[in-house]
């Protein structure tokens, strides 16, 4: 049995925890909000804190409301449900300036209060389901029968299960409605959801994207090839929808649980989609990154272009570009961007995007960023100003050297994780450039995440 300990908890911490104390050690106390007394318990004794996740909570927080969703907080995927949005956002800011301060350790740097989203649910224009032979009951379906087809998260620590859901109220309704039409097709058709600890079984994941404009794509990821079954099934989707665009067949044979995979079919309508951010169009394919909020992206570009400062004159080199979001939307307001990013379909991408607008003073090149920056490709040419957006991992250490070589005058970071943003800033500043100003967004209501724009401005010698 697990120990029960009974403790307050203390600040907010990156990854939706709250940093509290317990008999003169730290405690990473999940599931708790801000002065709260609970009860928890302790999930893992490490030799500097104790990891814990309240069991019950004796003194409640004022800033707690009851969730909207029966799937919370099982499912996961919202960790502040249960949260008063303006408190959801006062504990963003607070993460990071915590991150800032205390792993960048930058106390003296301007922070800007958080760009708040208008729009609370139904943001969400993508989301990835998961398959299952075996499901997770939460404590209001233990006692039902078992069940052979499952749909919809995988469940926190348990890899091989998935809460079984019939909506997300992160995705809008029309998602919503196109998600239970085929979730309820595929349950009747027979085919086997994929089992991921014998490795048998067909249907792996459905992913369902929609633009700006209601057009939708689905994402159908299966271990192999069942082409007349799966065109039955688009073909009654489609006549159902009329705002369904695509049904592409990706097959994923190999082990790994993720979904991608070797090859992509066209099922039936359009291999890719056009969307929008700003005025400017995006060509989508099945496995491009997207914003998923786009209430809030152009808010997100535009605090980078307030932060860069530009004049027209700026050359400027955009690291981890994808494809080529930020670079298009600044093109208008620089001499030329040159895009770095490892993935050669989401150059490919860009480079379309770029003709898609009749952008000519933008150019996307493909390589490692590691191997770009050791050999000193990333900067051949001369910059004014760097802007990176890295993914959750943040940038290697051999990239930020590469950055504090090469004393470009301007870098702004978009961090999608203020505790990674905080370590390459620490790095940075030790490097010689200093962080002047700090602006969270939120992109994501209801959960910790939150989106963090910095500018870093090289010190004078």
């Amino acid at each position: 049995m697990k120990q029960l300990i009974e403790l307050t908890a203390g600040k907010p911490i990156y990854g939706g925890k709250c940093l509290s104390e317990y008999e003169g050690r730290k405690v990473m106390l999940e599931r708790a909000l801000p002065g709260e007394k609970v009860q928890a318990y302790v999930k893992k004794r490490k030799s500097g804190y104790i990891e814990a996740v309240a069991k019950e909570i004796i003194e409640r927080s004022p800033h707690r409301k009851e969730s909207d969703c029966r799937y919370y907080p099982t499912c996961g995927g919202c960790k502040l449900r249960d949260v008063e949005y303006d408190y959801q956002t006062y504990i963003k800011e607070e993460v990071v300036k915590d991150c800032v301060r205390r792993i960048g350790k930058v106390i003296d740097c301007e922070m800007h209060p958080i760009i708040k989203c208008k729009i609370h649910n139904n943001y969400r224009n993508k989301t990835e389901f998961t398959f299952s032979k075996l499901r997770y009951y939460t404590e209001e379906e233990k006692g039902l029968e078992e069940e052979g087809f499952t749909l919809g998260f995988h469940a926190p620590k348990f890899f091989s299960k998935a809460i079984d859901i019939d909506h997300c109220n992160l995705q809008t309704d029309l998602m919503n409605r196109v998600y239970q039409s085929l979730r309820k097709t595929l349950r009747s058709s027979g085919l086997e959801p994929y089992d991921v600890v014998q490795h048998t079984g067909f249907l792996r994941y459905m992913v369902i994207r929609k633009t700006n404009d209601d057009r939708i794509m689905i994402n159908l990821i299966t271990k192999s090839r069942k082409l007349k079954e799966i065109k039955d099934i688009a073909d009654r989707l489609f006549s159902e929808f009329p705002e369904l665009a695509s049904f592409i067949n990706t097959i994923n044979s190999g082990l790994s649980s993720t979904a991608y995979g070797e090859e992509s079919i066209l099922i039936r309508g359009t291999e890719t989609l056009i969307d929008t951010i700003g005025g400017l169009k995006f060509e989508l394919s099945c496995d491009t990154f997207f914003q998923v909020n786009p209430e809030q992206v152009t808010k997100l570009y535009d605090t980078v272009i307030d932060y860069a400062g530009f004049n027209g004159s700026e050359n400027v080199l955009d690291l981890y570009c994808g494809v080529g979001t930020i670079a298009l939307y600044i093109s208008g307001r620089v001499k030329s961007v040159t895009g770095f990013e490892l993935v050669e379909n989401a150059v490919i991408n860009a480079k379309r995007n770029a003709g898609l607008n009749g952008i000519s003073n933008c150019k996307f090149v493909s390589g490692d960023m590691l191997k770009l920056a050791k050999d000193g490709e990333l900067f051949k040419e001369n910059f004014d100003v760097i802007i990176t957006d890295p993914p959750r991992d943040g940038m290697h250490p051999k990239v930020v050297e590469a950055l504090i070589g090469s004393k470009v005058p301007k870098i702004v970071y978009v961090s999608c994780n203020p505790s990674t943003f905080g370590r390459d800033v620490q790095l940075l500043e030790e490097g010689g450039y200093k962080l002047i100003k700090v602006q969270p967004v939120d992109m994501f209501p209801h959960t910790f995440h939150v989106e963090t724009v910095g500018l870093l401005v090289k010190n004078q010698e």
